[in-house]
């Protein structure tokens, strides 16, 4: 299976390298797509990342404290969008949910952080026609996380380091008096892109294991009626042939009339 990753921007292009790197480490069946090149200065963007997309199951799309309102990264998130309908997650590298603006807020944000992250592999991992086992995943992610996460951050502290990058260093550590209202703000996220996609809150396999329960209770209830309509008659039969002698008994001129039973 193919991710498609998305960046703009210098810090987006090696967190791209970074995923493109890892993830197929993790999951042995993911193939990670990214253009090399700026795709903003590319000619053919059309051909050729339309190409990838349409091979592509899931999109990555790297968000930088530089790239959150790039028109360039708000128009290709459209379009992956667009393609991969709801298998979309913004990878926030150096910012707070907060900083996410406009149409990118729609989408269900990331932190790189190490549970965050996991889910994010967890989300790829069911995008897979075979999944990994839970557990294995786990393992392997586990063993992999830590050099993942020192490359990572080793990219994202040197960009720190450049003179353009001052108030990019506020974003690296989020303040105190935020972080309840940043929380909240990723929990209305996610519940939205639940409400957009229902089948995140209710899956196939869920509701498959849901109609088979209901339909092997209702099979009993109905072999449950089956066996006591079958005794009702056999105890009405019973009592019609006892009735026999006794031609003009109105119980038995009842039973006829109701049943329309023949002697």
């Amino acid at each position: 299976m193919k991710v498609f990753v998305s960046w703009s921007g210098e810090l987006s292009c090696q967190i791209a390298e970074v995923l493109k790197k890892w993830i197929p480490c993790i999951i042995q069946s993911v193939d990670v797509f990214f253009s090399p090149e700026d795709i903003e200065k590319g000619d053919n963007w059309d051909k050729t990342i339309s190409s990838e997309l349409s091979e592509c199951k899931y999109g990555i799309i790297c968000l930088t404290s530089d790239n959150t309102s790039a028109p360039w990264i708000n128009f290709e998130a459209g379009a992956i969008a667009k393609s991969l309908d709801s298998k979309v997650t913004a990878l926030m590298v150096n910012i707070k949910p907060s900083d996410i603006k406009g149409p990118l807020s729609r989408y269900q944000a990331t932190r790189f952080e190490r549970a965050d992250f996991f889910q994010l592999i967890e989300s790829i991992n069911k995008a897979l026609d075979t999944p990994l086992d839970s557990k294995v995943l786990e393992n392997t992610f586990n063993a992999m996380w830590d050099s993942l996460e020192a490359e990572a951050m080793d990219l994202i502290n040197k960009f720190s380091q450049k003179g353009d990058s001052q108030n990019k260093k506020g974003h690296i550590t989020e303040s105190e008096e935020n972080n309840p209202l940043e929380e909240i703000l990723q929990l209305l996220r996610k519940q939205s892109a639940i409400l957009s996609n229902p089948q995140q809150l209710l899956p196939p396999d869920y509701m498959e294991h849901i109609q088979m329960s209901m339909y092997s209770r209702n099979r009993e209830m109905y072999t449950e009626n089956q066996m006591i309509f079958e005794e009702l008659i056999n105890v009405l039969e019973k009592t019609l042939i006892r009735l026999q002698n006794f031609p003009n008994h109105p119980v038995l001129n009842q039973f006829i009339e109701i049943f329309n039973y023949e002697l």
